[in-house]
């Protein structure tokens, strides 16, 4: 990966075309604004029209330019100036009238992309913000222009199957046809037949989608460009084998994902995220990376399903239930899929040793509330040791901390098998020790900075804004905007940088 581009000495035509292309643009919002006033059109028809006007523009850009510094300073400008448009409510045309970030999003996908893909993979760049400019905004039209859709909600936009249908189809027929125009251009595949075409437009299609169904508030502008460029990558400049293993991630993926979602394991958000992040972790790191983070999932799973009855009361305490939705998957497992990609760009050995280390500290965070909150004896804050009920945030116990530090084993266990036989005894230590500092970082989050609220009705501590029935609880310590998941996400950082530094130390 190499940024360097960005230093290039920039001619002079680049200037002359980036300005041609602002001010095409401005004319698209301009003329936006123009229909919304004059025509009395409605604001989310106006918006549609700038997301696919403007990423036509984008398309042109890779080609019409020689060097990358003019785009990054394009997109840099609209991704601020529409920030600040969001924030004093200017420009409806183009923001529409729902709450969304998605105009900033857009031109920030473009710089990252940019940044990251130029010049080798230019195709990538205009595949991925042609999937965004056409199939994101005409999965919204189809949407909503059948007269009765169905609906379903992962996280909080309103989707319809036949929006999400509409954006499958257009993200393969725009992925096979960039490719097909550019056959000539694939210079690092060795015979970029029609099979390879469509193969590749197939797995784009199928991970953009799932990545658009789990948007919020104009989040899909950027997750689906990067989930395109995510797939387009490997199967553009990866061997055939590699191409394979992929695929059969994918379709393992799926099927791990279906199967926990009808064994109650998953939420349906849980499940697109679980089959996102484990596309990423069984196609790009084949068992090495997909053993370990099966052994986290399988078996805390079924923990959570063990003496489910003793710890029913704990559903009144803690924020959510055992099945996980697509945060808590991000929560655990969102560093060990960001390791994973850090891997496949840059090859150094320490990002799996972090990644085991993420891993122990969520499954030993998960196996100290699953088996610890089955104790007799309450547990007690970490922060006074004084004693509090079982499930507090912060409250740890002996057997807690001896279970957790077995799940942390187990990872570092799983992971020992695909290292030199030198270094198994290491890997373990690591993992155990990241478990637990990890654990430990999460009982001290959540005695201190974590929303903790009181219930007025029955006088109980909790993590839930609500309480029996509609109650509304009142904040006793904390802050409110951090909530568990962003603390558990903080306590796989945690245990990744622990595994770094013993391992490094060692």
């Amino acid at each position: 990966m190499d940024i360097s581009h960005i230093f290039e000495p920039v001619p002079n035509r680049d200037w002359l075309v980036t300005a041609m292309l602002f001010a095409g643009i401005s004319v698209v919002i301009g003329l936006s604004e123009w229909i919304r006033h004059k025509l009395n059109w409605p604001g989310e028809f106006t918006r549609k029209l700038v997301h696919i006007l403007v990423g036509l523009l984008a398309f042109f850009l890779p080609l019409l330019l020689k060097t990358s510094l003019p785009i990054i300073i394009l997109a840099i400008f609209f991704t601020l100036s529409n920030l600040i448009a969001i924030k004093f409510d200017l420009l409806k045309g183009m923001h529409g009238a729902r709450e969304s970030y998605g105009t900033a999003y857009y031109p920030l996908a473009l710089l990252l992309l940019t940044l990251f893909a130029w010049p080798d993979q230019k195709l990538i760049i205009i595949t991925a913000m042609l999937i965004l400019g056409l199939g994101d905004a005409i999965a919204a039209i189809v949407g909503e222009s059948i007269a009765k859709p169905h609906h379903y909600h992962l996280v909080g936009d309103a989707k319809s199957l036949e929006g999400s249908a509409a954006m499958l189809i257009v993200s393969f027929l725009v992925t096979l046809g960039v490719l097909s125009y550019y056959t000539s251009e694939l210079h690092q595949l060795a015979h970029p037949g029609m099979l390879v075409l469509v193969w590749t437009a197939v797995v784009t299609a199928l991970f953009s989608t799932a990545a658009e169904s789990l948007s919020y508030k104009g989040s899909d502008n950027l997750s689906v460009p990067i989930a395109a460029a995510l797939m387009l990558y490997p199967m553009l400049n990866f061997d055939h084998d590699a191409r394979q293993l992929l695929t059969l991630g994918l379709i393992l993926a799926a099927t791990a994902a279906i199967v926990s979602y009808r064994l109650r394991f998953l939420s349906a958000s849980g499940a697109v995220a679980t089959f996102l992040l484990a596309t990423i972790v069984f196609g790009f790191g084949g068992w090495k990376w997909t053993i370990p983070i099966l052994a986290f999932f399988v078996l805390s799973s079924l923990l959570s399903k063990f003496g489910k009855r003793r710890k029913a009361h704990l559903d009144l305490v803690f924020e959510k239930g055992s099945r996980r939705d697509h945060a808590q998957v991000a929560a655990n497992g969102g560093i060990a899929g960001a390791l994973m990609i850090a891997h496949m760009f840059l090859g150094s050995p320490i990002f799996y040793a972090m990644y085991l280390g993420s891993l122990a500290a969520a499954t030993a965070d998960t196996w100290a509330t699953e088996l610890g909150t089955l104790g007799k004896s309450r547990p007690r804050l970490v922060t006074n040791w004084q004693a509090v009920e079982a499930g507090t945030s912060g409250g740890v116990s002996l057997r807690g901390t001896l279970s957790g530090m077995a799940g942390a084993a187990c990872i570092g266990l799983s992971g020992s098998l695909f290292v030199a036989a030198d270094l198994r005894w290491s890997v373990i230590a690591a993992a155990i020790i990241s478990g637990f500092v990890g654990s430990l970082a999460d009982s001290l989050l959540g005695a201190t900075v974590q929303a903790q609220y009181h219930c007025p009705d029955c006088n109980k501590r909790t993590e839930k804004r609500q309480h029996c029935g509609d109650q509304q609880t009142e904040l006793i310590s904390g802050f409110s905007w951090l909530q568990n998941d962003a603390v558990n996400l903080a306590a796989t950082a945690v245990g990744a940088l622990t595994a770094a530094i013993f391992l490094l130390r060692h």
